[in-house]
C-alpha cells in the first residue's frame, strides 16, 4: 500500500520530538554511543543520513559527500573514533550551509568551534582538536557505515539533541512516525495523571 505521507513531511514531523519519545516508539531505532553529543547545548536536526568514512587524519571525504548532498542531508561520518585530530571545520560548516545540509555527526573530534557557533551550524561529535588534517586519501562516501557504534545506511534517518543521536531505518520511518504520536499521547496523559496527584508506582503498578 502506498504511503499517504511524503518521507520529508515525515521527517519534520518526527523532528520535533525528543529522541527519547522516538526510542520509545519502536525497538529497532538505534541510539548512537553518547560519546557523541551536541557541540553546544540546545542543537537539534533531523534528516536523511549523508554518509562519509575517513582515515583519522584526513578529510577529502568530507568534502566529497558535501560537494555532493542535497538540500536537508545530514552529514553522518565515520572518524574512526579519532580525538587526534579536527577533519571538520568553519569552511566546511560554511559549505554546508551553502549546500543545505543540515548538521554534522561524527564519531570524531572537530576544530573551529567558536566559528562554528557563530554560524550556528548543528555538530555533534567527540569534542575538539585543532591539529590539522590532510587530503590524499579520498576516503569513501554513500557506503554503510559505522558511527557511535550503530550502523548507518545512506538516507536512514537521523534525529539528534541534547539527549543524543538516533538512527531511525529509512524502510521504517512511517511506522515510527504513528507509533510516535501513540508515545507522545500516552506520556502527556502520564503526566497529567502526576499533577492530579498520582505517583509513578501507582500508574505503572510498581509495588511501592
Amino acid at each position: 500500500m502506498e504511503s499517504t505521507f511524503k518521507i520529508s513531511d515525515l521527517i519534520k514531523k518526527i523532528g520535533d520530538y525528543p529522541t527519547g519519545n522516538i526510542c520509545n516508539a519502536h525497538s529497532q531505532v538505534r541510539t548512537m554511543h553518547n560519546r557523541i553529543s551536541s557541540l553546544m547545548p540546545g542543537m537539534k536536526i533531523a534528516g536523511p543520513a549523508k554518509t562519509a568514512a575517513i582515515t583519522p587524519g584526513q578529510n577529502a571525504a568530507i568534502h566529497r559527500a558535501v560537494h555532493n548532498a542535497r538540500p536537508g542531508d545530514i552529514l553522518v561520518v565515520d572518524g574512526r573514533e579519532s580525538v587526534s585530530f579536527g577533519p571538520f571545520g568553519d569552511i566546511l560548516a560554511l559549505c554546508c550551509q551553502h549546500k543545505g545540509v543540515l548538521g554534522l555527526v561524527i564519531d570524531s573530534t572537530v576544530r573551529d568551534y567558536e566559528e562554528i557557533l557563530n554560524l550556528k551550524f548543528p555538530v555533534f561529535c567527540l569534542g575538539t582538536n585543532p591539529a590539522a588534517t590532510e587530503k590524499t586519501d579520498p576516503g569513501k562516501i554513500d557506503i554503510p557505515i559505522v558511527c557511535g557504534d550503530v550502523s548507518v545506511n545512506p538516507d536512514d534517518i537521523i534525529v539528534a539533541d541534547d539527549d543524543g543521536v538516533v538512527v531511525i531505518p529509512k524502510p521504517l520511518i512511517e511506522e515510527v512516525y504513528k507509533k510516535l504520536i501513540s508515545v507522545a499521547d500516552k506520556e502527556e496523559k502520564i503526566i497529567q495523571r502526576i499533577k492530579s496527584g498520582e505517583t509513578t508506582c501507582e500508574i505503572f503498578n510498581i509495588q511501592p
